[in-house]
């Protein structure tokens, strides 16, 4: 569908609508009484969440961000599915999976109220895909645009065989200052440090920056807490579905070689990102689901 089809089929008056973005690529643009968001169709991403009452989007996004097929966007709510970082079977397969290089189809939309807005997304063609995955699956992200941001997305085995992933939604959080910012209830947790060839280590206070970070943790809580001084907020992290939390900010040295990233860029943002991850792997029987449902939301006192 072309962006005149997808409007008459799909918008919303006075709700959402969608455009021509960046790169040519068909984004959704929701303004609601709570909040205003950003989709982009190709990859299924958000890309902007900022409640009405608030002065900054609550996600990054790179300004030397990508917006062309094959590529992934830098910022924002990017969905890795399949699986999680390098492709474990060595088959030139894009990091993080597929379906953040892929287009998504709209499913439907809905105006709940004037204060929520629903969008459904299906991944479809990357069945037809042999070279990136063989087994059958129907994919779907749903989102909900209200005080709060709601992602889940719904991985149904339609195969005759068990269905193996592993996923994470890979969130950009924009940050006024990383050095003053802290991340709470991942307390005497254990995590995987990607820096030091994954030895095992526990967190021992809150996780704080101060230099490159890169981080599996495992057996995470439900509920995690992103302090943020320079902003003077908290976002609330809510997950289910997800047992691990990757934490990771790139810092200076690592900032400076990625295309898509200023070089102080790592100073504006904390990826803090919910999933199933590492050993963590989800196994879904023939004609069952899996769900990993995370909740956004921005607190103040």
């Amino acid at each position: 569908m072309n962006i005149e089809q997808l409007n008459s089929a799909y918008g919303i008056a006075n709700q959402l609508m969608f455009i021509e973005g960046k790169g040519n690529l068909p984004f959704i643009q929701i303004s609601n009484r709570s909040a205003t968001a950003l989709i982009s169709l190709y990859a299924g991403q958000v890309l902007s969440f900022q409640p009405a009452e608030e002065h900054e989007d609550m996600l990054f996004l790179s300004q030397k961000a990508y917006y062309e097929y094959g590529k992934a966007i830098r910022g924002g709510i990017p969905v890795c599915w399949p699986w999680f970082g390098e492709d474990s079977r060595d088959l030139q397969r894009p990091n993080h999976g597929f379906a953040r290089n892929s287009l998504w189809t709209v499913l439907g939309t809905e105006a709940v109220t004037d204060l929520e807005t629903k969008v459904k997304l299906g991944l479809i063609e990357a069945n037809k895909n042999e070279k990136l995955w063989q087994q059958a699956f129907a994919l779907e992200l749903e989102i909900s645009v209200g005080n709060s941001l709601t992602l889940e997305l719904i991985t149904r085995n339609t195969g005759n065989e068990m269905l193996s992933i592993t996923q994470a939604f890979h969130t950009y959080f924009q940050v006024g200052d990383i050095k003053q910012v802290k991340v709470v209830g991942l307390e005497n947790t254990r995590y995987f440090d990607k820096l030091e060839e994954g030895v095992q280590k526990a967190q021992i206070g809150a996780v704080t920056f101060s230099e490159e970070v890169d981080r599996i943790y495992t057996d995470v809580k439900n509920e995690l807490i992103i302090g943020d001084s320079a902003f003077d907020r908290r976002i609330r992290i809510s997950s289910s579905g997800s047992k691990t939390a990757v934490v990771w900010n790139p810092w200076l040295k690592t900032s400076a070689t990625m295309a898509d990233l200023e070089d102080d860029d790592y100073q504006r943002f904390l990826c803090v990102e919910t999933g199933n991850v590492g050993n963590d792997i989800v196994q879904i029987p023939p004609g069952s689901k899996y769900s990993l449902l995370t909740r956004f939301q921005i607190i103040r006192d």
